[in-house]
């Protein structure tokens, strides 16, 4: 047509936003389908929004890659437990029909093979307003098309998470991250006068943490993608920047 102008589509990209609630954590009941054993716990997630995290009675962490969430569902389109004595346990004490206060988190690396969380909140509208904030967070475009730097910062983060209980990263968490070259992580761990294997002590790693200028975690980052020369810059970024 004469004259037509061509549409013109403006898609919004909205930066990750975490609010509050979730970054300080709210109380919620862990259950599963194949045990009858439930457990409390107190769900976070990270400021810049990469993980969720949990915290059980015995002061253990664990991780979820909100990456790898493909779903969040509460109310009647959450799954239900079938055994009679677990619906019984999730109901004990708690305010409001379990049915709306049920979630289910879906995860997994592809839409084939998935796994559920399963959580039960001790309030209706806790359970809609977390529910909203992580599928928002998931199916966010910015955190799904993440920059070189944004990486960076999300190993960092996940190393963070992962302390032991006198707050040190454990030497089997970053040959974990970096699994795919032990001799570069070990070469960078002496480069920094780290403990470079498991059976170090960990006072050693103190007397190192205290004889170095900036901290040790930030020191073995600089060794490491130091030996990738495609990365160094963009860790040089975030390192100006104090995000690392």
């Amino acid at each position: 047509m004469a004259g037509a102008q061509p549409g013109v589509h403006a898609l919004q990209l909205k930066p990750v936003c975490v609010s509050d609630s979730l970054k300080k954590g709210t109380k919620f009941v862990k259950w599963d389908d194949d045990s009858t054993i439930v457990t409390p716990i107190i769900l976070r997630t990270d400021p810049q929004g990469f993980f969720f995290y949990w915290t059980d009675q015995n002061k253990e962490t664990e991780l979820l890659d909100l990456s790898l969430v493909k779903d969040a569902r509460c109310g009647r389109h959450a799954k239900a437990p079938k055994d009679p004595k677990l619906r019984e346990l999730l109901d004990v004490g708690n305010i409001g029909r379990l049915e709306q206060r049920m979630i289910t988190v879906v995860y997994g690396p592809d839409l084939v093979n998935i796994s559920h969380l399963n959580l039960v909140a001790f309030q209706e509208e806790v359970a809609k307003e977390w529910t909203n904030e992580v599928f928002s967070l998931a199916t966010n475009l910015l955190a799904q098309n993440m920059s070189r730097d944004a990486f960076l910062e999300k190993a960092y983060t996940k190393l963070k998470l992962q302390v032991t209980p006198e707050g040190r990263i454990p030497l089997k968490n970053i040959y974990r991250l970096f699994s795919a070259d032990r001799k570069r992580v070990e070469t960078a761990l002496e480069a920094c006068s780290l403990p470079s294997s498991r059976v170090e002590k960990a006072n050693e790693a103190a007397k190192t943490e205290q004889s170095c200028g900036k901290p040790p975690s930030k020191h073995f980052h600089l060794h490491f993608i130091k030996q990738n020369k495609m990365l160094e810059p963009a860790f040089v970024r975030c390192f100006a920047l104090g995000k690392i």
